[in-house]
């Protein structure tokens, strides 16, 4: 399928292709749209419509991180928030819009945070993408490459170890390190593969059209 034009036209640093619909996956095609920013309304106005989604743009009034964090990660965040002041929010949610931006700032510091983990433990080519205007069931998915099952081991022990002490949460998914390994926190799902599990699977082509969050770190 042809790679879709542009998802909006805003500053954002993003990334959005057009994905084809797989066997199986029950998504919804979705056609570009296309947004102009108002600088007399300060905020998006829509051009065109979305097939099966209904998506607006928001702005995030203020991002509500863990506190048990450095200065260098509020920078690291501080840097994110600069990037990523708006989110992608579907009309049909059922809470109230700003519980959904708070929701969505929480979840993006967690992604970030837990592929931060990643990268330090050297896993490869870390991608964090907005899934949430795609699928129903989580907002954002880590995938990541590591090379070999001890890797995968000491990735996924480091993230549950951060998840855990300082955000509360403990992950349902695989226990034992596999080619691929998935750990579900509910909000955020983290996909670490070995190489050739990666191409074979590429969840990133199946997904392409969510969001590419852009890292504020090398990975």
């Amino acid at each position: 399928m042809q790679a879709s034009t542009s998802l909006f036209s805003c500053p954002l640093p993003c990334k959005s292709l057009a994905a084809p619909q797989l066997p199986g996956e029950c998504m919804p095609f979705v056609r570009p749209i296309k947004l102009s920013w108002s600088s007399s309304l300060q905020r998006p106005v829509k051009f065109s419509s979305v097939t099966g989604l209904s998506r607006d743009l928001s702005m995030f009034s203020s991002m509500a991180f863990n506190p048990n964090v450095s200065e260098d990660t509020d920078d690291m965040y501080d840097e994110l928030f600069e990037k990523y002041g708006k989110v992608v929010l579907r009309r049909s949610d059922k809470k109230p819009h700003s519980a959904e931006v708070d929701d969505d700032a929480e979840s993006l510091a967690f992604a970030v945070a837990l592929a931060k983990v990643a990268s330090d433990v050297k896993a490869a080519d870390i991608r964090v993408l907005f899934v949430k205007p795609l699928v129903y069931w989580t907002r954002f998915f880590i995938i990541a490459t590591a090379f070999s099952r001890p890797q995968i081991d000491a990735i996924g022990s480091r993230i549950r170890d951060l998840a855990e002490k300082q955000y509360g949460k403990v992950p349902s998914g695989d226990s034992k390190p596999n080619s691929w390994t998935l750990l579900d926190f509910g909000d955020v799902v983290i996909h670490i593969f070995l190489p050739q599990q990666r191409a074979l699977y590429n969840l990133e082509e199946f997904y392409a059209n969510a969001t590419l969050i852009e890292l504020p770190f090398e990975n």
